[in-house]
């Protein structure tokens, strides 16, 4: 250990500094002493969090009703995997488009797996929020 480095931690037990070292008064030798930061946050402005919060209701909705035909549906989940499975990427859009939803996810698939990915609509070049839906069915 560096020699200039007793002062700074804290010791199990009395610690002597090495002879002759005596450039801080005792008090401060045998542990050490927090530096705190304080740091300054800018003013709080939820205008664009609640707008987020409003356009995300809009896509939980839409990503609801799709759960729901996907869940209630045996014919339309039968459909949907096996167009999926077979990689009919247009025949699954239209088939998630029937369900009457207004936000259309991006969807990808692998033969275990459904990934619907929802996005908000871009507001000066900046997205707000986003849901990533992940259904297996193997």
């Amino acid at each position: 250990m560096h020699p200039y480095y007793f002062f700074r931690y804290p010791r199990p037990g009395p610690y002597s500094p090495p002879s002759g070292f005596q450039h801080f008064p005792a008090n401060y030798q045998g542990f050490y002493h927090p530096v705190y930061f304080y740091r300054t946050f800018p003013g709080v402005d939820p205008e664009m969090f609640m707008s987020s919060a409003k356009k995300m209701e809009v896509i939980m909705r839409d990503a609801s009703t799709l759960l729901v035909n996907m869940a209630e549906s045996r014919k339309f989940s039968y459909d949907l995997m096996s167009a999926a499975q077979q990689s009919k990427m247009s025949e699954v859009e239209r088939m998630i488009k029937s369900t009457g939803i207004s936000q259309i996810p991006s969807v990808s698939y692998t033969p275990d797996g459904l990934s619907l990915h929802f996005e908000s609509e871009k507001e000066d070049n900046v997205k707000c929020c986003d849901l990533t839906l992940k259904l297996r069915w193997m």
